[in-house]
């Protein structure tokens, strides 16, 4: 295939998927603004959002100059346009491996430490993290304006992009940090999550019950009576007891009250081997804090049962996400290592690496749509309001 067939082929693929990014990704931010159950959900759907906005830039100010440039065969932009290229290309890097990194953290604080969740991710909370994103990010883009790294047009891939050849510092560097730190914190936080939905799971069970996981009470009875312990230690179980009692009670539903499941042997303790100052302990409840405690875990449990299948569905498509995002940029350190290193040009590598980048802003939205049952009915009600009017 001749070099001009070559770039007409290239330049129509990137031309479809340029297309299906802009529609995938405009159709996203449309259903998340029409829909106030979307955007108020979760934080995680303001993360998704502002990757469709980065890859909207990245589409307008990257993918197009690219494609411009491959159905012409040269680069007809002049020099400021490449570098607001290069600029706009290792933003988009950064901000997507950053925003993933931060919403499998929101995943997992929202699954295992959902009352932590609320503190941290609030409205403005979010607003500073995305701030902070862009800001920081947007530094770090910054580099070869400050001397690391030099820009050139690459013929190969029509795109202009850094001479890695003579920085590899600065790619180690990007690596590092578009790569690496992102991805094994996200590794980290995805593990943590996939233990607790087993261990959740495991427990609601059929073949698992309460007693699986702590002593029953005619097991505690059995070890008190052949273990002589004072009355000190008699009141600290029958106040432990007695919390496990009230927090079944706060789990279950159309359970007896508290007051029918106390043992009559804590309910009316007699008083032998009881001393008149130890006598005046005998009907005090636990204390204030260790209630408030179990309240809260028994609070814990409860919502966990009720909103985690939606919000682990939910970690699914953040997981999913992640892998298109290192399915569709890995390639391209790959290639960029061989040439830096190897000094070896591989036409076809760059290519692939080339369609792999462009695609990286057209998976997400549509990910989504496969993935999430919510978000296709909200697109459906979204398409039908706009064939109505």
């Amino acid at each position: 295939m001749s070099a001009t067939a070559t770039s007409l082929a290239v330049g129509s693929i990137l031309s479809v998927v340029a297309l299906a990014a802009l529609v995938g990704n405009v159709l996203l931010l449309v259903v998340f603004g029409r829909s106030r159950r979307l955007h108020t959900y979760s934080p995680a759907t303001c993360f998704i959002a502002n990757m469709a906005v980065v890859h909207i830039l990245a589409v307008l100010l990257c993918n197009v100059p690219t494609i411009a440039a491959a159905l012409s065969g040269d680069w007809a932009m002049g020099q400021a346009m490449c570098m607001v290229q290069t600029f706009f290309r290792t933003l988009a890097l950064f901000l997507q491996a950053h925003t993933l990194s931060v919403l499998a953290f929101e995943r997992y604080l929202r699954i295992c430490r959902p009352l932590k969740h609320e503190e941290v991710f609030s409205g403005t909370v979010v607003i500073i993290i995305l701030t902070g994103l862009w800001f920081c990010d947007t530094i770090i883009a910054l580099n070869p304006f400050y001397g690391w790294g030099k820009i050139m047009y690459h013929q190969d891939g029509y795109v202009c992009d850094l001479d890695w050849v003579k920085s590899e510092s600065l790619l180690i560097f990007t690596t590092l940090v578009a790569l690496v730190v992102p991805l094994a914190a996200s590794a980290a936080c995805f593990i943590a999550i996939l233990r607790k939905v087993l261990r959740l799971r495991k427990r609601v069970s059929p073949d698992f019950s309460a007693e699986d996981e702590s002593p029953s009470l005619q097991q505690e009875e059995e070890q008190a009576n052949n273990n002589q312990e004072t009355y000190a230690e008699k009141l600290r179980r029958q106040e432990y007891r007695l919390q496990r009692l009230l927090q079944t009670h706060e789990m279950g539903t159309g359970s007896k009250p508290v007051a029918e499941k106390i043992p009559l042997d804590i309910k009316g303790k007699g008083k032998e081997g009881q001393s008149e100052s130890d006598s005046e302990f005998e009907d005090l409840p636990p204390p204030r804090t260790e209630m408030e405690h179990s309240r809260r875990e028994a609070e814990l449990r409860a919502w966990k049962m009720r909103h985690r299948p939606r919000e682990v569905a939910l970690a699914k498509t953040t997981l999913l996400l992640g892998v298109a995002f290192l399915i569709c940029w890995f390639p391209y350190f790959v290639v960029t290592y061989v040439e830096s290193y190897a000094l070896v040009n591989t036409a076809a590598g760059t290519l692939i690496a080339l369609v792999l980048v462009h695609l990286s802003t057209a998976v997400n939205p549509y990910l989504c749509l496969l993935h999430s049952h919510k978000y296709r009915r909200h697109c459906r009600r979204t398409l039908s309001y706009k064939r109505a009017l």
